[in-house]
């Protein structure tokens, strides 16, 4: 019996492995699955790394690194001209592929932020959620009327817009 009970539990884990290896647990903004479609990609991330876009967020600096990958990714592909890739350039494509989308994913202005904060007065804690780029607006809305306000100019080398 409990041979029989191992035998089950072993084909259910079997079965789900798959499904379970498949689910993505986060987006993959730049993906290199869809080879001919990497230039209209490409265009597409660096549309939305401008100010209103999904990526407006970015700093230069992450800015500058991500136009690095995604320009050495075009590259290794153009290299390949119709032929497979040799595991050292699918492997340096897979790196810049996920540097980029690391950075990505952690500006995405649609990514969602929940945190759990007691109201003034109260002991009970309730979930309060925002976009990221709505929190980086009222950061930024929040120094600049306190730069008025007071009046005070930022110290040397302090960033105004958090940028």
């Amino acid at each position: 019996m409990k041979r029989l009970a191992l035998l089950a539990t072993t084909l259910i884990f079997a079965a789900l492995t798959p499904a379970i290896a498949a689910k993505e647990t986060s987006p993959r903004f730049v993906d290199i699955e869809k080879q001919q479609q990497f230039d209209d990609q490409a265009m597409a991330i660096r549309q939305e790394m401008k100010p209103g876009g999904r990526f407006e967020f970015v700093t230069a600096e992450e800015r500058h690194s991500v136009e690095a990958e995604l320009d050495r990714i075009a590259a290794l592909l153009r290299k390949r001209q119709g032929g497979e890739l040799d595991d050292d350039d699918r492997l340096d494509i897979y790196a810049a592929q996920e540097t980029a989308n690391a950075i990505l994913t952690q500006r995405d202005g649609r990514r969602l932020i929940c945190e759990f904060s007691a109201p003034t007065g109260s002991n009970r804690k309730v979930k309060q959620c925002a976009t990221y780029a709505d929190r980086m607006r009222a950061h930024k809305e929040t120094r600049n009327y306190l730069r008025e306000t007071f009046g005070k100019s930022p110290s040397a080398g302090e960033k105004i817009d958090g940028l």
